[in-house]
């Protein structure tokens, strides 16, 4: 099965109180790693950080608030434009960006078009990434 890859590039706010600064998200998706969507931050030109995370949250995310830990994701409909926040900690620091709940839900859309719900086994080859971490 061929891997398709899905690419967005989302403006995205980072809410820092009492301002937000504007921000870009490359979200990846990938058909042979169908549990996860990987977003790579841009401010200023500048690469700040990657993160990747269960698609799951992102799905889920777009309607009720989910996760635990590290990654957290949550609607907010009050304002001007229904957006999504996503919340990132590793430990020592934490933010929280938003992007538009359109430009999420279109993301979603196109994921779950890729890979639908419950048919990620059929794109992900657990035997391959088994023997690969067992030839170290």
């Amino acid at each position: 099965m061929a891997t398709i890859t899905e690419q967005r590039l989302l403006p995205l706010r980072l809410e820092a109180a009492p301002l937000s600064v504007p921000l870009t998200g490359r979200f990846v998706y990938r058909t042979d790693r169908p549990y996860e969507v990987a977003v790579d931050f841009r401010g200023a030109g500048t690469h700040l950080a990657r993160w990747v995370f269960s698609r799951e949250l992102l799905l889920d995310g777009q309607t009720a608030a989910t996760g635990e830990g590290d990654i957290q994701v949550w609607p907010r409909w009050s304002g001007s434009e229904p957006r999504v926040l996503l919340g990132f900690s590793n430990g020592e620091q934490s933010c929280v960006v938003s992007a538009r709940a359109k430009d999420v839900r279109e993301l979603c859309r196109r994921m779950t078009e890729l890979v639908p719900r419950g048919q990620e086994r059929r794109h992900y080859d657990l035997d391959a990434e088994l023997s690969a971490l067992l030839t170290f």
